[in-house]
């Protein structure tokens, strides 16, 4: 009987190395391949550094183009007055329309006979709210937020993400206090 298993056991130890061999080969490709993710995710975020960058310098430059050429347009003291003056002539008048229109209506509302807090929910509502905080936005938040999120956006993609795994300390256990000695021994007598 143990002449029929010898060859068999022959058989089994030749071929135990090579299975070995397949398995290690089959961790090293598994290695590589997580390896490969892990530059190819490296390079996408410096990619996208890179491209986040380029957006924040077209913009700069595109807006020092838009005031070089501003500024290169001369068309004599009244006109450029007059150009100076178009935006905030726009803007004071659609502000007196719309103050204009709301006043009517609250006026309308209490000439009718509604009490105030009704009046004011009306005139006051969810959509004159939401264009009163754009309007204060654009005019004194609009470019430093802005920038401000271009910021965060150049940060938030340079920085890495890494996960650090540690492992928590126990705490440490609290020293002993050193008894007292009793009273009238050693030097106290």
């Amino acid at each position: 009987m143990l002449a029929l298993l010898s060859p068999f056991f022959g058989i089994i130890g030749s071929l135990l190395p090579s299975i070995v061999r397949i398995f290690e080969r089959k961790q090293e490709i598994k290695y590589e391949i997580e390896l490969t993710k892990i530059k190819l995710d490296a390079a996408e975020r410096q990619a996208d550094l890179q491209y986040s960058v380029e957006m924040v310098k077209s913009d700069s430059n595109l807006r020092q183009s838009a005031l070089d050429h501003d500024k290169s347009l001369d068309g004599g003291k009244f006109i450029n007055a007059l150009r100076a003056s178009i935006r905030p002539i726009i803007t004071y008048s659609f502000f007196l329309l719309f103050v204009t229109v709301k006043v009517a209506a609250a006026y309308v509302m209490i000439v009718n006979g509604q009490d105030i807090p009704t009046m004011l929910d009306a005139v006051w509502d969810v959509d004159t709210m939401s264009l009163f905080s754009t309007i204060i936005a654009f005019w004194f938040g609009s470019r430093v937020m802005e920038r401000q999120s271009r910021i965060n956006a150049v940060v938030s993609s340079a920085q890495p993400q890494i996960i650090v795994k540690t492992k928590v300390a126990s705490q440490p256990q609290p020293t002993p206090l050193k008894p007292k000695r009793p009273a009238g021994m050693g030097r106290d007598k």
